[in-house]
């Protein structure tokens, strides 16, 4: 596998993370300019694009020979967050797929982008591209629900979350060793240098355990009672 590390506060790392803050941000504060209508309408707009980025992106590592079952199944934390983003808006019930967004999202996606490892990358520029759009995206759009969609966070939503992240662990886990695969990097420690990785197999997962309980609740404590003083136009 062909990967590409972004060193932390490089000229490149800095530059690209210029970029999708300045993405980000933009895209809240469109949001926050519009009327409730059609803030759901580019809540849409953002999730439709991300279906096609997403399908288009499995079509061209096929076509490049380098889709592999153990490298592009969407079971890596933001992988999932990618996906929730995909579906939220176009299905009846949504808080817990929110809740588990609003926390594996926020928090994964900026853990990524604090230190990107772009698998599969041999410079091509949408692969660049999607990296760096998917991870403002699983950001950004759990916020905009939050702060600008009126979806709140539940009492002990912060538990839930870490409870069903537990659960897919105890299924990817061993999904990952008849496969060969490091999907949420359970087989083996991320390629880049990370403050949360700590020993080797299977000690920093256990660290892990104990670092996203905290990230969680401390996620819940700083959103919960917070709200923005937006004035949507009619």
């Amino acid at each position: 596998m062909v990967g590409h590390t972004v060193e932390f506060l490089s000229d490149e790392w800095v530059q690209t993370i210029s970029i999708t803050g300045i993405g980000m941000l933009f895209f809240l504060y469109i949001g926050s300019r519009l009327s409730m209508p059609n803030r759901l309408k580019l809540a849409k707009a953002l999730a439709i694009f991300m279906i096609a980025i997403t399908v288009f992106g499995h079509y061209f590592q096929a076509m490049n020979g380098n889709w592999l079952v153990t490298e592009e199944l969407p079971l890596h934390l933001c992988g999932i967050s990618n996906l929730i983003c995909c579906v939220i808006l176009f299905v009846p019930r949504k808080q817990l797929l929110f809740e588990f967004l609003f926390y594996c999202g926020i928090i994964g996606g900026l853990q990524a982008l604090l230190t990107p490892l772009i698998n599969n990358y041999n410079g091509e520029s949408y692969v660049y591209f999607q990296f760096f759009f998917r991870h403002g995206a699983i950001i950004a759009l759990p916020l905009y629900l939050r702060f600008l969609m009126g979806m709140r966070l539940q009492k002990f939503s912060w538990l839930r979350s870490f409870l069903i992240l537990n659960v897919l662990l105890v299924i990817i886990m061993p999904l990952n060793f008849a496969l060969g695969s490091n999907y949420m990097y359970l087989a083996q420690p991320p390629g880049v240098n990370h403050v949360l990785v700590m020993g080797e197999w299977p000690y920093y997962i256990l660290y892990w355990e104990f670092f996203i309980a905290a990230l969680f609740y401390g996620c819940y404590f700083v959103f919960k009672h917070r709200e923005l003083t937006t004035h949507p136009h009619s």
